[in-house]
């Protein structure tokens, strides 16, 4: 249980964090899709679990021809069991993802 739960968040950072790349920042539908998604699989979400990943808002926005970067941190409180046995192999009961990658987003008017 503890690796599936672990697989399925790293695979849930991965597609934001492609998302993001993409299109330069976290975008908040994006973001509230994927928090409902951990909610359904009983995780607990009720803090900002991307509290850290820049940029957040499209003013922000990061772009590609001035070769800026998007940043994603995603924490994730698992299912008790998975909590349980993470604190056994990990020491901590949370996942955690952290990365950075160059941003694939052109300004239109650029």
């Amino acid at each position: 249980m503890y690796a599936m739960e672990r697989s399925v968040a790293r695979a849930i950072y991965a597609d934001v964090l492609d998302d993001m790349q993409d299109i330069g920042y976290l975008e908040p539908d994006l973001a509230a899709y994927y928090v409902q998604k951990m909610e359904e699989l009983g995780w607990d979400v009720s803090g900002d679990v991307f509290d850290g990943s820049r940029p957040r808002t499209p003013g922000e926005r990061a772009r590609k021809e001035r070769q800026e970067e998007v940043t994603l941190v995603l924490r994730i409180h698992p299912s008790r069991l998975s909590q349980w046995m993470h604190r056994f192999v990990q020491g901590e009961v949370l996942f955690s993802f952290a990365g950075s990658r160059p941003s694939e987003y052109f300004d239109p008017e650029w």
